[in-house]
C-alpha cells in the first residue's frame, strides 16, 4: 500500500487545490455589484416610465367615452326635436288635408311631404287646382315616369331613366297621389 500513498496524496491535494480554486472563478464571473445597481435603476425607470403611460392611456380612453356619451347625447336630443318637428307638421299636413275650404289666393302655399323623414315641400297653392281644371292631369303630363313608377321601379332608376332630380320625381308622384285623392 506504500507505493499507492503517494499518488493518493497527490490526488487528495489536487482536489483541495481545485476547490479552493473553483469558488473564486465563480465569484470573479459573477456581475460586479456596480453593473447590478445600474440594471436594478433601468430597470425601475423603465417601469416607472411604463406606468406613466398606462395612465395617460387610461386617461385617453376615459377621455373619449365621456366625448362618444356626449356626442351619443347630443344626438338623442337632436332625433328628438325632429321627430317633434316631423309629428307637428304631420299634424298642420292632416288639418289642412281634412278642412274642405278651397284655397284662396292669399294662400300662397300648402305643405306637401314627400315622406316623413324629410321636411316638407312648399310648393304655391294654384298648381295643382289649375292642372284639375284644364283636364291636364300630372299623369297625363308625366305618362313615362308613371310607367315605369307602374312596373315597380324604384325612384332612383327612373330618375336616371328620365334624366330627373330623385326629389322632383317623388314630387310627382306625390302630387298625383294628392290628386287622386282629391278626385276621390
Amino acid at each position: 500500500m506504500q507505493p499507492y500513498l503517494p499518488y493518493i496524496l497527490l490526488l487528495g491535494a489536487v482536489v483541495i487545490v481545485g476547490a479552493l480554486v473553483m469558488p473564486r472563478k465563480k465569484q470573479e464571473a459573477a456581475m460586479p455589484p456596480q453593473t447590478m445597481e445600474n440594471m436594478e435603476n433601468a430597470l425601475e425607470q423603465f417601469m416607472e416610465n411604463m406606468e406613466k403611460d398606462n395612465e395617460e392611456l387610461v386617461l385617453l380612453v376615459r377621455n373619449a367615452q365621456q366625448e362618444s356619451k356626449s356626442d351619443a347625447l347630443l344626438k338623442e336630443q337632436r332625433i328628438a326635436q325632429l321627430e317633434a318637428k316631423c309629428e307637428q307638421l304631420q299634424d298642420t299636413l292632416d288639418k289642412a288635408s281634412r278642412s274642405t275650404v278651397p284655397p284662396t289666393p292669399a294662400a300662397s302655399s300648402i305643405p306637401i311631404v314627400i315622406n316623413q323623414t324629410q321636411t316638407p315641400v312648399f310648393m304655391p297653392a294654384e298648381l295643382p287646382t289649375e292642372e284639375v281644371t284644364n283636364g291636364n292631369t300630372i299623369q297625363a303630363r308625366y305618362k313615362d315616369l308613371f310607367l315605369l313608377y307602374e312596373q315597380g321601379k324604384s325612384i332612383e332608376i327612373i330618375s336616371k331613366k328620365l334624366g330627373m332630380n330623385k326629389g322632383e320625381v317623388q314630387l310627382i308622384i306625390q302630387l298625383a297621389k294628392q290628386e287622386e285623392a282629391s278626385h276621390a
